[in-house]
């Protein structure tokens, strides 16, 4: 009872934390377009730092409201995917400006919606993580693991393409943010019981391999001349393939038939990327 009663209550935070957040990053894109040397990177920097700041700060205070475990990679998880959600947001309206108001705000819906699933998401983990227990919430988490990643993946792959860098740090942007995301996806698996334990040098080389590969594919985009949205959706089927693989191998099923399921997904997007022609 006292669970549900702390939930109940956690959960009007997260319906605020996540209303503040969207509508802070909304604003500062609309305050991004409305300033002169919009173009600068140096002004992308600073407002990525300030939205880095807020949605890390925010996350880890309705998180933390009632105490938990503050461990290095708890702190990491539950304050960095947050911040990845809001840098895609950041990215969608700073480079797609010229939608209609309603999409813009279905689209806000959409996000705010999808950050406060985040939120919850994290603090079932957090629960069994403290109680080194599973409760029956955690199951029904687990299941929205790969949506919600692969929502947020989707977004900002997309923006990362439309960095003013250079390809290469492009690549290296979204080999940075799939280890990142794959390390969490085996995290949010290590508290089932009923899976295969994987050692520390174990995991960092499937996390390490298959954001390389996530990379590789990023850089082969770049030979073209797709749209930047095809090519964040071609990216994202492929970052799939690699929660799909994680997935499968931890639970001891992994077969042809499944794999060829998700590369199969992947083919699908690869083909659209190569006939639709901006």
């Amino acid at each position: 009872m006292k669970f549900k009663r702390v939930l109940n209550l956690k959960k009007l935070w997260f319906i605020v934390a996540s209303v503040l957040l969207v509508g802070a990053v909304y604003y500062f894109a609309g305050s991004y377009h409305r300033l002169e040397d919009e173009a600068s990177p140096v002004l992308l920097e600073k407002y990525i730092i300030i939205v880095a700041f807020i949605s890390v700060a925010m996350s880890l205070f309705v998180q933390y409201l009632d105490g938990g475990d503050r461990g290095a990679k708890e702190l990491a998880f539950v304050g960095l995917t947050p911040f990845f959600l809001c840098l895609g947001v950041l990215f969608f309206y700073l480079y797609y400006p010229n939608l209609s108001v309603t999409i813009k705000i279905v689209a806000g819906l959409f996000y705010t919606g999808l950050l406060y699933t985040l939120l919850l998401l994290n603090n079932v983990l957090l629960v069994v993580k403290g109680r080194e227990e599973v409760i029956p919430v955690y199951r029904v988490a687990v299941g929205w693991v790969q949506i919600v990643l692969l929502s947020v993946a989707i977004t900002v792959f997309t923006g990362t393409h439309r960095l003013p860098v250079q390809p290469l740090l492009q690549t290296l942007a979204v080999c940075l943010v799939a280890f990142f995301f794959y390390s969490y996806s085996l995290w949010v698996y290590s508290f089932e019981k009923e899976i295969r334990k994987v050692k520390a040098l174990e995991s960092f080389v499937i996390t390490a391999s298959l954001a390389v590969f996530t990379g590789w594919t990023s850089f082969t985009t770049l030979f073209f001349s797709g749209e930047t949205f095809l090519r964040g959706l071609f990216i994202a089927s492929v970052f799939l393939l690699g929660l799909g693989y994680i997935q499968l191998y931890l639970k001891n099923s992994l077969s042809k038939k499944t794999l060829w399921d998700y590369i199969a997904v992947t083919l699908v997007f690869f083909v659209v990327l190569v006939l639709f022609k901006p």
